[in-house]
């Protein structure tokens, strides 16, 4: 079935591929579980893939959270998915925002189906402290923080429900300049900022091809990242299955320090994709595939 249900009775989209052990494939935040295809597919013949769309992407987009935190939302549909389907054990993979969910799991959750874990990218503390330089964005935390916070004021005129394209012009701009300028650090490519601005009268096409859109959705990740607690470096210490920590070398989100920091507390292995991004699936796609396999197979 390509639905499975979640314990508030929506029902969330799952594409699956493959036959064999299962895996479990949790994807980052503006992704869909489609976006997993090109890299699982030379695997399909040994392994069952799970590739969910998370509430608010893909064809889940209309499931709004039910809860303020997002990854405990996230951690409790993962958690419906494994039970409907039966996947115990289970591999799991968790990108960005699918590895914050995979560590509140391991924290919050019944865990006890995950037999295997693959982390990709991703900081197990989201705020800098005195003893953790390597949040979200290291160095320049308190900037980025600052535009996130612009943006949650600009999003304080919208209103509860809807999407960015349909508020009114003159808010609609002002959010899609605030969030395409934010789009374009994670990503590491302002080109995005420099094509916003030179079209900047097509903004009802640009709000369209936002990978987040509904204003819910935003409010809720600004909490969730703003103002959520997600400190998850003691819970993982030692982690209880055998765990791998993939780390784009280059990541502007991410510091390569703080990942192996967490790699060393883990006990897990580290790799280190040297000429990566935050985005390995796009800089360095080959070898990113050849990890997953290693992972996959044990190696």
């Amino acid at each position: 079935m390509p639905f499975f249900p979640a314990r508030d009775g929506q029902s969330l989209h799952v594409r699956t591929l493959g036959r064999g052990q299962p895996v479990l494939m949790l994807h980052g935040l503006g992704m869909q579980g489609r976006d997993w295809l090109p890299f699982v597919l030379p695997y399909a013949r040994e392994f069952q893939f799970y590739l969910p769309d998370l509430r608010g992407a893909g064809r889940s987009a209309r499931v709004r959270f039910n809860q303020a935190d997002v990854f405990q939302n996230h951690m409790e549909d993962m958690e419906d998915l494994v039970r409907h389907f039966g996947l115990s054990p289970c591999y799991l993979v968790g990108y960005s925002l699918g590895a914050t969910t995979s560590l509140h799991w391991q924290s919050f959750g019944d865990f006890s189906s995950v037999a295997r874990y693959l982390h990709v990218d991703q900081s197990p503390c989201i705020h800098n402290s005195a003893d953790w330089p390597h949040g979200l964005f290291g160095a320049n935390q308190s900037h980025f923080f600052g535009q996130l916070r612009a943006l949650r004021a600009l999003l304080d005129g919208a209103p509860d429900q809807g999407e960015v394209v349909d508020l009114a012009v003159g808010l609609r701009e002002r959010v899609l300049h605030q969030l395409v300028d934010i789009l374009s650090q994670i990503s590491g490519n302002d080109r995005l900022k420099n094509a916003f601005a030179a079209s900047a009268r097509w903004a009802g096409v640009w709000a369209r091809l936002l990978p987040v859109s509904n204003i819910a959705d935003i409010r809720a990740y600004l909490d969730a990242y703003l103002d959520g607690a997600h400190d998850y470096r003691d819970s993982a210490r030692d982690f209880p299955v055998p765990a791998t920590v993939l780390t784009g070398a280059l990541s502007p989100l991410y510091p390569a320090e703080g990942q192996a920091a967490f790699a060393q507390l883990a006990g897990a292995e580290h790799v280190v994709l040297p000429r990566s991004g935050h985005v390995p699936l796009m800089s360095q796609p080959v070898e990113f595939t050849r990890a997953l396999g290693r992972f996959l197979k044990g190696g």
